[in-house]
């Protein structure tokens, strides 16, 4: 999914766009001669994860995380073209990740509702919050319709309790797409609902998972969590589905949504401009 190809912007050359390009990149990707890179593998320093944070906002005010996705959904609205030149640019540079997965932005373009596209996922595309999924808990794995976790409805909020293990993250956590039975009465499919929890709620607790490869897998603990019942994303019931979707995308990328699919999203999306207008 992307924006068409003839882009708002209008440059003179490809070229003068990969100078103007180049030329950002040498004054804003360069990280300090006194922050350590640790060897692959290794976990972060805290100066390291500090600088891909900053570097992160000031990619994502760029609208170059998503090059050419909407602007209106914290993307750059630019060309295929001009974006496959950022990505190079960025490929041809040692940094630190900075942590922004396709298989969690293109499920809340998928399914989220038009605000959550112009509040959550722009928040993750200008590069405001470090976004994680945690849906697996421990002794179930990827066998979600075994999860405990429970988020009931209480008037206008949902109360989350339960844990999920193996989230993995490697810059702070922020955001948390959680995966909770909303209805325990229904068909084991139509359980779950997807919800975007604040990690700064009171009661989520993050702890250390593995301390072999410290600072980069965690556990999360949900205590009487309150959450807004607009965070759920798609609809109540739909959680499995998108855990699923999203399985789809970390596998093979976004030639996992058909094409018509592709279409019928851009298409709703111009609807909601026409809306507004």
């Amino acid at each position: 999914m992307t924006t068409p190809s003839e882009a708002p912007e209008s440059y003179a050359t490809l070229e003068g766009f990969r100078q103007l390009v180049r030329e950002w990149m040498d004054a804003n990707a360069v990280i300090p001669d006194d922050i350590p890179i640790p060897a692959r593998g290794h976990p972060l320093s805290p100066e390291s994860k500090q600088w891909a944070v900053q570097f992160r906002r000031k990619l994502g005010a760029q609208g170059w995380i998503a090059p050419d996705w909407p602007r209106k959904y914290g993307g750059g609205g630019l060309s295929n073209q001009h974006a496959a030149i950022i990505h190079k640019e960025l490929a041809r540079r040692s940094l630190p990740p900075f942590q922004v997965s396709l298989m969690e932005t293109a499920a809340l373009r998928v399914y989220a509702t038009e605000e959550q596209k112009r509040t959550i996922l722009a928040s993750v595309l200008r590069g405001e919050v470090t976004m994680v999924h945690a849906l697996n808990e421990l002794g179930h794995g990827s066998d979600w319709s075994g999860n405990t976790t429970s988020a009931i409805r209480d008037a206008d909020e949902y109360v989350i309790n339960g844990r999920k293990d193996q989230i993995t993250s490697i810059l702070p956590p922020d955001l948390a797409l959680c995966l909770a039975i909303t209805n325990p009465e229904a068909p084991h499919n139509q359980r779950f609902s997807l919800i975007a929890v604040d990690t700064n709620t009171p009661g989520v607790l993050i702890k250390p998972e593995s301390l072999l490869v410290p600072g980069r897998e965690h556990k999360f603990f949900f205590t009487d969590v309150p959450v807004p019942h607009d965070r759920v994303i798609g609809e109540e019931g739909q959680g499995i589905e998108i855990a699923e979707f999203m399985g789809r995308i970390a596998n093979g990328g976004i030639q996992s949504i058909p094409l018509d699919r592709q279409r019928e999203i851009e298409l709703q999306e111009a609807q909601a401009d026409e809306s507004t207008q």
